[in-house]
């Protein structure tokens, strides 16, 4: 699995977006670009894609942004992989399984990279943005 830019950029904006889900404020791309470090113009090209898919909702004029579409635990790191990388593992082993395997290596490598194209995925399904940012729990405070 390759993650690009855009699904990086992506995700970091989704996030930010998270941090003012509570206060339902529209959030302007350019804040978010200078947060993260993202460039400007081509955040606005992945917000655009992110609102094509539902994922956020965006308000025009003075005051507006883009806010999430819906709650922050709702939203998967698959789903917006997907939207802005497309498929999100490169081949389908599955269609190795149809040609003749000359070898009993060969077939248990295929089977073995089904399996961890099928994990993966699961993991990017179960993850969503609430647990990307999520407080860390091993920061801890001392006290003086």
């Amino acid at each position: 699995m390759k993650v690009g830019s855009k699904g990086y950029y992506g995700l970091l904006a989704m996030a930010d977006l998270v941090e003012n889900y509570k206060g339902n404020q529209p959030v302007q791309v350019k804040e978010i670009a200078r947060r993260q470090k993202i460039p400007e113009e081509y955040l606005g090209q992945i917000m655009v894609l992110l609102k094509r898919a539902n994922l956020v909702h965006g308000t025009r004029g003075p005051g507006g942004g883009y806010h999430l579409a819906r709650p922050p635990e709702n939203i998967t790191v698959s789903q917006v992989l997907k939207v802005l990388e497309g498929p999100l593992m490169g081949g389908n082993p599955r269609n190795q399984k149809n040609r003749p395997v000359s070898s009993i290596v060969a077939r248990r490598l295929i089977e073995t990279w089904a399996r961890a194209l099928e994990a993966s995925e699961k993991i990017l399904e179960e993850v969503t943005l609430a647990d990307l940012c999520r407080p860390d729990d091993r920061v801890q405070m001392y006290y003086i």
